[in-house]
């Protein structure tokens, strides 16, 4: 009968003596054993199945491991890779007093493989939740007690977490001021109001300073009568991020202070053109009552989109390089009121397009805008109004002074000469006021047409050759034997080398050379003026094209000039599509420089006459 019950078992059973000899087996026993040992009866049971031994009489096992794998062994290999058993050991004594074992086996490959895919699968969640210091923790409140991972635990600055009760631990650790609204929200999850609990509060860490953290909590098993009996929730430490919020929301607060008292209109704008932030100042400037501007455009105020140019210089910003731009509009206010502003436009840049963001400065410049009229019309009227008297003073001075001829004394020659010398500056000083005010008036044209630049710089450097003997400086002049054509309006360009020309020769030592170039490269000409004066300070070279703009008293004293010259020559040599420049090295050598492209023959049209036979 015991015979017939171990043969019919669904696990494998061996029946083994006190030294170790199996002296019998089920199927179930044989279906285990490796090809080539499927008797076994007779065997040392130790060498089928290396994990079993006899000691004392008596079976012992030695496990793969410990806890739940204490009574679990593996079996010899074959095909399909490693076997585990789960093993039971017995003894029974038969009536002749031998004593026998009993070794039962239950396969378990397939169970110890899924439960080691699960402990595997734990294992890496569990260092993917330390690796992002995300917290997880649950709670059975029929028993208050409270189970959290390891993660959890080093949030509180806790190491070890064995024995303790992470319910008990929240509540010791939790900032008496921020419980009772945690539990609030909380109780309003476990009584079903809410799906899930969200909060914010501060929990002293192991270091004793209080650390900010965010928990979501929600239920997960309910009673017959739908009461909550389980959670389980989420804790991240957020004291980094809490931090920079507070010190955002400091700046925010700093920023809009800065631009409430600021003595200009500021405001921060969308790319839409839609007001976020803006002060006082920009009410007043846009003609608007408070409280009228925010989240409106400002491409859409005005008429007719006044500020479209506006827009278009924020387009031009976002597809170029520069961050930064200025542009002047025309604005007719609500009321009708008439204005000019300025804008000074600073783009703050966003890795997401929508949350970039502008920075605007705005100036009501009418009222300087009204002086600068006013002033152009000073200038202008008062040109004007002395170049006649100084034509005919010019002119009488020079008929008094034929008249007079060789029976004028010495004295009286002098006071002529004086007289007509200054006579002329002054003529001078009005063409160069009169030239100025027209260029940046606006009302000022160039008549570009094919120009000889060799015969024009020949014959400027010919005409001007008294006023370097004045200074007791020689020109130099060296041009291409054949004629070099350019597009240029000739009266104006003979201006500008006439004005770089008498420059160098005023700032020239006595007795030195002025040397005149043109020269032909890569398709542009180059007019160049040298000498060996003083040269370009540092600090002037950075307003040197600049109205008005002379340098240091000591290095220009005795040097006449109303320091219009390069602004001029600047605007008109840009009207003509050229380029002017220098290069300075002081007391050694300084050299200004004009450059225009070449016209090739193919493309001259019309008459080629040199522009001084034209005149």
């Amino acid at each position: 009968m015991f015979r017939s019950i171990i043969q019919h078992s669904p696990f494998g059973v061996w029946v083994v003596d006190a030294v170790g000899f199996v002296v019998f087996r089920n199927r179930a026993a044989e279906a285990m054993f490796p090809l080539g040992q499927k008797d076994g009866l007779g065997s040392q049971i130790s060498n089928l199945i290396p994990a079993l031994s006899i000691k004392g009489g008596k079976m012992t096992c030695t496990s793969i491991g410990s806890g739940e794998l204490e009574n679990t062994i593996e079996l010899p290999t074959i095909k399909g890779g490693p076997r585990y058993c789960e093993v039971s050991l017995s003894q029974f004594t038969a009536a002749g007093g031998q004593v026998f074992n009993i070794v039962s086996l239950n396969e378990v490959t397939s169970r110890l493989r899924a439960w080691q895919a699960v402990k595997d699968q734990e294992r890496r969640w569990n260092l993917a939740l330390e690796g992002s210091q995300i917290g997880v923790f649950e709670s059975d409140l029929r028993t208050g007690e409270g189970v959290a991972s390891d993660a959890w635990y080093q949030l509180l600055g806790i190491c070890n977490a064995d024995g303790r009760n992470s319910d008990d631990e929240w509540r010791a650790h939790i900032h008496p001021e921020d419980r009772p609204k945690v539990e609030a929200i909380d109780s309003e999850c476990i009584e079903g109001r809410i799906e899930k609990s969200e909060a914010k509060f501060r929990m002293r860490g192991g270091d004793g300073s209080w650390r900010w953290m965010r928990s979501i909590l929600r239920v997960t098993e309910r009673d017959a009568d739908g009461n909550a009996v389980r959670l389980l929730g989420t804790m991240i430490d957020i004291t980094s991020l809490e931090s920079a919020q507070n010190l955002a929301e400091a700046r925010k607060e700093g920023l809009e202070m800065l631009m409430a008292n600021a003595p200009v209109a500021m405001a921060v704008v969308a790319l839409d053109g839609r007001f976020i932030l803006l002060n006082d100042a920009c009410y007043a400037i846009f003609g608007y009552p408070p409280g009228a501007l925010e989240q409106q455009a400002l491409w859409k105020l005005g008429k007719d989109e006044t500020f479209g140019n506006v827009k278009d210089e924020v387009d031009r910003l976002m597809t170029g390089t520069i961050n930064a731009s200025r542009i002047e509009e025309h604005y007719i206010k609500p009321d009708g009121a008439a204005a000019d502003i300025a804008f000074r436009l600073s783009v703050v840049r966003a890795e997401e397009p929508s949350d970039t963001r502008l920075i605007l400065q705005m100036v009501d410049i009418t009222e300087k805008k009204r002086l600068e009229s006013l002033k152009d019309d000073f200038v202008a009227t008062v040109s004007h109004e002395l170049r006649t008297p100084l034509a005919s003073i010019h002119g009488a001075l020079r008929l008094l002074a034929e008249e007079i001829g060789a029976e004028a004394s010495e004295r009286v020659d002098k006071l002529l000469e004086l007289a007509g010398r200054n006579s002329l500056r002054l003529t001078e000083v009005v063409n160069d006021l009169l030239d100025f005010q027209k260029l940046t008036a606006g009302h000022f044209s160039v008549s570009l047409a094919p120009v000889d630049v060799v015969d024009l710089v020949s014959q400027t450097t010919a005409d001007n050759a008294p006023f370097a003997d004045k200074f007791n400086v020689t020109v130099d002049l060296d041009v291409p034997a054949e004629a070099v054509f350019i597009q240029a309006d000739p009266q104006r360009l003979k201006q500008v080398v006439t004005n770089l020309l008498s420059n160098a020769s005023k700032f020239s030592n006595p007795g030195a050379t002025v040397r005149v170039a043109s020269k032909v490269s890569d398709g542009v000409c180059t007019v160049s003026v040298s000498n060996n004066g003083p040269g370009i300070s540092s600090e002037f070279a950075q307003r040197i094209f600049q109205p008005f703009s002379q340098q240091a008293e000591h290095l220009t004293r005795n040097r006449e000039g109303t320091g219009l010259g390069l602004a001029i020559s600047k605007e008109l040599v840009d009207n003509m599509g050229g380029e002017i420049g220098f290069d300075s090295v002081p007391n050694v050598l300084t050299t200004f420089w004009v450059r225009f492209p070449i016209v090739m023959p193919d493309q001259l049209s019309g008459d080629t006459t040199p522009y001084l036979a034209a005149q």
